[in-house]
């Protein structure tokens, strides 16, 4: 049994690099947009209506990984999603696309957290839950990995075959992570019925614990509106590379890798920066930064104009060490994991209407006005929010609430 909870760690990491090593990514929405015939503001409103979905579905797939098996979760969420992506391959009208995108979002929760949850239940078993952190962190390395490997593919394959083509390659490649996944052994955990039990207890504490601390109810949301407005961004990437006159193909793909490298490097960088400057700091420079890049966007007509959307990755990539750290310093610890969830649903509420908007307003007026729109919410909403966090966030410190990093006050 030793060795097969030891496999377990291995199979992990295979696995995380098959979920997201995914070639149809750099093409995805070209595919819908050019192909299929489907406008921005379509495809905009439909993923909107994914990340809401996935964010309700996560509690009952967290009972099926509880009660029959993160395991046997993960494998189903691969499974589910192949169908979703054979859907999404046949996608003519906005039901069949919506529903290949509520597939997608339950094929999300399924996998969600069950592989993490499967590790540290296995490391626990063998005597090594102190390598967890260490284990967890090369598994997220892969995902980084899978996803720039498939990208740095996708444009190059999608010439030689087709667009459709590369959708099709996904669903094999789905295919062969659940069969990892179905490789990997059940380790001890606790029993359905008192995690469930629990999960429902600790989510109604949690959003007491969110409500009644101002300034964590008001970093939520200034998380989820920066995290929102700058991820909006992503769905106009390829749309911007077709209109500055780059086809599909290597270039296309080369291109939209350094966002994803972008991205780690903020997420790598942003502990230190913290330690440095504090909250208060960063969070007003990846307002100014934000709104800086969608200016950028709006009003450079050339390729160059590229160039920001790296800067909206890095940015963006701050938020979750930001906004996780200020929770782990604040909440206890079984009411952690539930909080953090919170910021989920938050970057979902503000994705999802400024997604379908900035979609529809690119779909009539072009690109750069859906950029500037997007640059005007993030500015507006930082207007209002990052005062009301900062005010709530000093009175916090001045009764003696938990500090947060060096510098927060600065």
């Amino acid at each position: 049994m030793r060795r097969s909870l030891e496999l377990n760690i291995r199979l992990f990491y295979i696995y995380r690099f098959l979920r997201d090593a995914q070639v149809w990514i750099p093409v995805w929405v070209v595919f819908l947009t050019v192909e299929q015939g489907f406008s921005l503001a379509e495809v905009t409103a439909a993923d909107g209506l994914y990340f809401l979905a996935t964010v309700f579905l996560e509690v009952p797939t967290g009972a099926v990984a509880d009660r029959w098996g993160r395991s046997l979760s993960v494998g189903l969420g691969c499974l589910v999603m192949v169908v979703a992506l054979g859907t999404f391959a046949f996608a003519t009208t906005f039901a069949v696309m919506l529903a290949s995108f509520m597939l997608w979002a339950l094929a999300a929760a399924l996998m969600s957290g069950a592989d993490l949850a499967l590790l540290y239940d296995s490391l626990q078993a063998i005597g090594r839950e102190d390598e967890y952190e260490r284990h967890a962190g090369r598994g997220e390395a892969a995902v980084w990995i899978g996803v720039a490997a498939a990208t740095s593919v996708g444009g190059p394959l999608a010439v030689l075959t087709s667009l459709r083509f590369t959708v099709f390659v996904g669903m094999a490649v789905y295919l062969v992570a659940a069969s990892v996944a179905f490789l990997m052994v059940e380790a001890p955990h606790r029993s359905a019925s008192e995690v469930v039990t629990r999960y429902f207890g600790n989510m109604t504490q949690a959003f007491r614990i969110a409500w009644r601390d101002e300034a964590l109810r008001w970093l939520v949301a200034f998380g989820g509106l920066i995290s929102g407005a700058m991820g909006a961004a992503m769905y106009f990437v390829q749309p911007l590379l077709l209109d500055r006159g780059v086809e599909v193909g290597p270039a296309f793909s080369s291109l939209q890798v350094v966002p994803w490298l972008a991205a780690a490097l903020g997420a790598f960088m942003v502990a230190s920066v913290l330690r440095r400057v504090g909250e208060a700091t960063v969070l007003c420079v990846l307002a100014t930064g934000g709104v800086a890049a969608y200016v950028g966007l709006a009003t450079v007509p050339t390729l160059a104009a590229f160039a920001f959307v790296p800067v909206l990755a890095l940015l963006e990539s701050t938020i979750i060490p930001l906004t996780t750290g200020y929770v782990n310093r604040r909440v206890p610890s079984e009411q952690r994991a539930t909080v953090l969830s919170l910021e989920s649903l938050s970057r979902g509420l503000f994705i999802a209407p400024l997604g379908p908007l900035a979609g529809a307003v690119a779909d009539r007026e072009g690109l750069p006005a859906a950029f500037a729109m997007l640059g005007a919410a993030l500015a507006v909403g930082a207007l209002i929010l990052g005062p009301v966090w900062l005010r709530a966030h000093r009175r916090a410190a001045s009764v003696g609430a938990p500090a947060l990093v060096s510098g927060a006050e600065a």
